[in-house]
């Protein structure tokens, strides 16, 4: 009996220990995956960091070109954002920001890549999308961005309009470098012309619509 509840005592040790084991092993799983998606990720918009979406959206056109599937890029700027932060405050141009990466991310499909490229710009590839289909997706974006304001901390609302530069793989040899300089040539024509508004990128010059 004595020698019964020894073995018993011992198999509850082990087991005990065994739980402690698991734990300790799903916890550094869980902090391995938190600290792997905060790489790939933007801290303030939650959207890709600008080099994963390098990574992936040339994996994606690489594919799309062996499918012979167009592919597209949108190339958002988030308006007046220097005159936001002087007269409210950076943390306004920060709340500014997440507020138009809520309406791309509301407006685009989940296979579709959207990621912070520069301080107040943010690019989205369209895989499967010729220029109508990405214009119809721009105006979208552009009009939910408008559609609904934003609370600053002291109570202010604010609404904001993005411009946006659109272009579409032009051959089977061209690269994502190529899609986004042709995305940021259209988007420095629209902004020349003003602003809350959208121009598709063509060979000879940008079409503003």
């Amino acid at each position: 009996m004595t020698l019964l509840l020894e073995l018993a005592m011992w198999l509850l040790i082990l087991l005990a220990a065994c739980a402690v084991i698991i734990w300790q092993w799903q916890m550094l799983r869980r902090l391995r995956h938190a600290l792997a998606s905060h790489r790939l990720t933007d801290e303030l918009t939650g959207l890709l960091q600008r080099r994963h979406f390098l990574q992936l959206a040339e994996h994606e056109l690489n594919r799309a070109q062996r499918a012979s599937q167009a592919t597209s890029a949108l190339l958002i700027d988030l308006d007046h954002c220097a005159k936001i932060n002087h007269r409210f405050g950076h943390q306004a141009g920060d709340l500014a920001l997440q507020h138009v990466a809520d309406a791309i991310r509301a407006s685009i499909r989940d296979f579709d890549l959207a990621a912070r490229f520069s301080g107040e710009e943010i690019v989205v590839l369209l895989p499967n999308t010729p220029a109508p289909g990405a214009q119809i997706v721009a105006e979208r974006i552009r009009q939910k961005v408008k559609a609904s304001s934003f609370n600053l901390p002291d109570g202010i609302a604010l609404t904001v309009s993005v411009t946006m530069g659109l272009a579409t793989q032009q051959s089977e040899t061209a690269g994502i470098e190529d899609l986004l300089l042709a995305a940021d040539s259209a988007l420095q024509q629209a902004m020349q012309q003003g602003i809350d508004r959208i121009a598709i990128y063509q060979e000879q010059a940008a079409v503003v619509v």
